[in-house]
């Protein structure tokens, strides 16, 4: 291409063509939805049963694979025909400005571009059309991670607000090649999708992980070593042998992230621990993630043949620690539960979908404010869980157990007597060694308001309903210690605390050795 050839170009005109494939496009998606209705959806909810209405459905779903890729074909051309058009306004504008020989140069690229673009398309054609799996390798090609969906990718995913069931049959219906186009062209987004399969997730969110690790510059110098840090837990791999799955990742708030230990997809016990006041990523890379190792082992040494998984789920922005103090309490406020709550209980939902015909008896395990956010979850409709823990508790949200839809009897709590945060929802900041600067507990509720001193009734109260279960009493002179130790072990085993959390997971929390209520 010469100068004057780029002076001569009319963009607008490929706009038109590009226009034009759209709206063939259109028409073909209505006639796909016509067909469905009429045929596909009538073959397969015709309860014919037998080897020829296998083959029927499967050559329906044949069908449908081909008027979807012949409609992603279709806004390929849409797609190549609009961005040569805005290639060459641009190379115009350069030509234009002053610079005719940068002009001339971006002129030459593009089209060079578009020629091996609909070149590969029209060869394609000849041959049958596209795969849909090279289809959707297309399309993912020409979405830019760095910018928002454009709507024609868009139209290739589940609707935005899908739930984790309508997710998970979306990608059963993918092509084994659609899906690894999608992960590797866009692994943010696959593995940001809740109701995938758990590994598949993991090697989206590994391959993101080691992307934004290629690029460290874009990160702030906090969040790089914190994503080191989770790349270093993977790296360290299973004590017990297995891998440890990357079932979240994300950049955005703090860092979000959730590890596991463990298959949530084959394990026939499932934990879901959330951490509380002062964790961030590097946390959920470290410390938090070792104690998601213990749940799991703690429930696998139950001796009943099961088997199990745990994760760290960090998919919020934990509030500081203030000094585990009521002060901890007042900052924090519930808000970045509640935002928390609504994420976790579509991500436990996202479990019960990636596996629907043999359900886990899944454990959500609550420590600190992250137990404010699993009473959240917990309450709403449809949560996906079995049994709740909750652990160094100021308040699960709710006045009684029998306000979490699991039921009172599957609401487990444990409190040391010398963790402060343990104590907020009577008043008392042992701490500090006092009731509320001295004021009686009445008197210091009327004066400060119940919901700025804790997040609904003490759980290891009598009047909450739960069972309560054994737990060392910590270290008077050690607040964070006595707050931090449900989860460790001793020399012959876990300690109180962590075996009976480990028998809730593993579905015997009847046999939790009880401490009687406050």
């Amino acid at each position: 291409m010469d100068a004057p050839a780029l002076a001569a170009a009319r963009p607008a005109e490929l706009l038109a063509a590009a226009e034009a494939y759209g709206a063939l496009a259109a028409a073909l998606d209505r006639h796909h939805v016509a067909w469905a209705r009429r045929t596909a959806d009538r073959v397969r909810g015709s309860g014919w049963q037998g080897r020829a209405a296998g083959l029927a459905g499967a050559a329906v779903d044949r069908a449908a694979g081909r008027l979807q890729a012949a409609w992603m074909e279709l806004t390929l051309v849409q797609e190549t025909l609009r961005q040569a058009a805005e290639a060459f306004r641009v190379a115009q504008a350069a030509q234009q400005g002053g610079d005719p020989e940068g002009g001339v140069a971006q002129a030459e690229r593009a089209d060079a571009d578009v020629a091996e673009r609909l070149n590969a398309l029209a060869a394609a054609a000849r041959e049958g059309g596209l795969t849909p799996a090279a289809a959707m390798a297309g399309m993912v090609r020409l979405s830019d991670p760095r910018e928002p969906l454009n709507a024609r990718l868009r139209a290739l995913l589940p609707p935005l607000g899908a739930s984790p069931a309508q997710v998970a049959a979306w990608w059963r219906g993918l092509p084994p090649g659609a899906r690894a186009a999608m992960t590797e062209g866009r692994p943010e987004l696959v593995g940001a999708l809740d109701g995938l399969p758990a590994r598949d997730r993991d090697r989206a969110n590994r391959l993101q992980l080691a992307r934004l690790l290629e690029h460290p510059d874009t990160l702030s110098g906090p969040l790089r070593e914190a994503l080191r840090a989770v790349a270093q837990k993977l790296a360290a791999g299973d004590p017990a042998g297995g891998d440890v799955l990357l079932l979240a990742l994300g950049a955005e708030g703090q860092g979000r992230a959730v590890l596991s230990y463990g298959d949530p997809d084959t394990a026939d016990d499932v934990a879901v621990y959330v951490p509380g006041f002062g964790t961030g990523l590097a946390n959920a890379g470290g410390g938090d993630a070792d104690r998601a190792e213990r749940i799991r082992s703690a429930a696998e040494r139950c001796g009943t043949g099961r088997t199990a998984a745990a994760m760290v789920w960090l998919g919020y922005d934990a509030p500081p620690n203030e000094g585990l103090s009521l002060r901890s309490a007042q900052v924090a406020g519930d808000a970045r539960a509640r935002a928390g709550a609504e994420d976790l209980n579509r991500f436990l939902g996202g479990l019960r979908a990636a596996r629907p015909e043999e359900a886990a008896h899944v454990t959500a395990v609550g420590h600190s404010y992250g137990s404010l956010v699993v009473g959240l979850a917990a309450r709403q409709d449809g949560a996906g869980v079995d049994d709740v823990v909750l652990v160094g508790s100021p308040g699960a949200g709710v006045e009684r157990a029998d306000q979490l839809r699991v039921g009172s009897g599957h609401v487990y709590v444990g409190v040391a007597d010398h963790d402060p945060v343990g104590r907020l929802p009577d008043g008392a900041d042992v701490a500090g060694g006092m009731l509320l600067g001295g004021l009686p507990v009445a008197v210091a509720r009327q004066a400060s308001g119940p919901d700025e001193l804790w997040f609904g009734r003490d759980p290891a109260d009598a009047g909450f309903g739960a069972h309560r279960f054994e737990v060392a009493p910590g270290d008077r002179g050690n607040a964070f210690a006595s707050h931090s130790a449900y989860f460790d072990t001793a020399a012959d085993g876990p300690s109180a605390s962590l075996a009976n959390i480990g028998r809730v997971v593993a579905g015997r929390g009847a046999e939790t050795t009880p401490a009687p209520p406050r």
